[in-house]
Parts: C-alpha cells; structure tokens; sequence
C-alpha cells in the first residue's frame, strides 16, 4: 500500500509550509485516473498520518482530474480511464493518452489560531 507513504510525504509536506500560529483545515490534492492511487487507500492514509504529524483535524480533499485521449485512427478524442483503452467510435487500441498520471499536493488552506 504506498499510498501510506504518499499520505506521509503529503504530511511532511504540508507541515514544513505551515507557521507555528495556524492550523491546516484542508489539503487539497489532484488525481489523475492513470496515477496508479487509491484515493479511498490515500484518505485512510492521510487520516492515520495526519493525526501523527502535528495535523489533527485537517481533512484530505482529492480532486480527480480526467485524462484524454485521441484516436489515431479516427482522431476521435475520448475521456480515458484506462491506459490501454480501445477507441469508442472505431474500436482502435490504443488511443494516445495524453495526462491522467498526475498526483500533486495543489492547496493547503489554513485558520490562524
């Protein structure tokens, strides 16, 4: 399950850009469909390593972004899901991915105490 190691990287993270007077309310990440994350995997993660890591309470939001693709054969271009996925209109495999690996911390949001 790397997905632990990722939600204590994400901690790790967060925490070297948080000033002593605030406290993390939310951390925003992005996630492709092709990035090979469980984001339910990644949730339960951030909550045990959240508690550990001086930020208790904040909550995860994962952002699923959508990968595209274009047929080269029929230059039809298709939401992805799959790495190898046929073409819908022609039945070609594969379309040409373009994005979906993504995985990347975008927004901390903080409160001042």
């Amino acid at each position: 399950m790397h997905e632990l190691s990722l939600a204590k990287s994400i901690c790790d993270t967060v925490a070297r850009h948080v000033l002593k007077d605030q406290r993390v309310a939310c951390v925003v990440v992005e996630l492709g469909p092709l990035s090979g994350v469980v984001a339910d995997a990644l949730q339960f993660g951030f909550e045990m390593v959240a508690q550990q890591s001086g930020l208790a309470g904040a909550r995860l939001e994962v952002h699923h972004l959508v990968a595209q693709g274009v047929c080269p054969e029929c230059q039809a271009q298709v939401e992805v899901r799959e790495m190898w996925a046929a073409c819908p209109s022609c039945g070609h495999e594969p379309v040409t991915v373009h994005g979906g690996t993504e995985f990347r911390l975008k927004e901390i949001e903080v409160e001042d105490v």
